[in-house]
């Protein structure tokens, strides 16, 4: 197979000169930009290679509009450019939200595990204390035996296996809602739906604003 390389920026353009004049005026007609509607139906790996077809045709736009700018052409592409750039912003939007979409639904599946860790922790301090009470109890006893210590030693053991089983419960659950507790770089912009850090005064948000600035009078 061929290898392309830095011809890839003037290859079937107007600087071709293995290309038809014919063929360049065909080459430079165009349709329109891709809408968000059909964007939206593809996946991610379709939407990756589009990105970079169109990226590798801005290249190819801006290597000739260079070339025509250096020997004073006047170029007349500058409607190709503009759909290419609106196609890869589309494409941006609609990766976006998709990720935002994830994130929500992650957030919700978090959120109910979290509800499930609560109930299986409430459980778990329960049975603590009660294991607790029991050790005080058969410690108070002795060495002495009788039908009720033997009773607390029976309770006391279930309450270990039970709480040795909900313990292996608790592991996959703690690791799992792990990130509210540990802050996530995908949730850490509040203003923005794009993620990622972001640093911001509070004077610069104006529903953050503690103090309103009123115009000065001077008379």
């Amino acid at each position: 197979s061929c290898r392309r390389g830095i011809e890839e920026f003037w290859k079937g353009a107007y600087m071709d000169p293995t290309v038809g004049a014919k063929q360049k005026h065909l080459n430079a007609v165009t349709g329109d930009p891709w809408p968000a509607a059909l964007l939206r139906l593809k996946s991610f790996e379709d939407l990756h290679k589009l990105w970079y077809v169109c990226l590798k045709e801005k290249n190819l736009l801006m290597t000739e509009r260079n070339y025509f700018q250096q020997h004073n052409v006047p170029w007349k592409q500058y409607g190709r450019t503009k759909k290419i750039k609106l196609t890869m912003k589309r494409i941006l939007t609609v990766l976006t939200r998709r990720e935002i979409h994830q994130q929500i639904l992650k957030a919700q599946e978090i959120a109910e595990k979290q509800n499930v860790r609560e109930e299986l922790e409430t459980r778990r301090f329960h049975l603590e204390e009660g294991i607790k009470q029991l050790e005080h109890k058969v410690e108070r006893m002795g060495n002495a035996e009788s039908v009720m210590k033997s009773a607390w030693r029976a309770t006391l053991a279930k309450y270990r296996t039970d709480h040795d089983e909900l313990m292996g419960e608790l592991k996959d659950l703690r690791k799992d809602t792990m990130q509210y507790l540990v802050p996530d770089w995908r949730y850490e912009r509040k203003y923005s739906d794009l993620p990622g850090l972001i640093t911001f005064r509070r004077q610069w948000v104006r529903a953050l604003q503690e103090k309103s600035r009123r115009p000065i009078r001077t008379y």
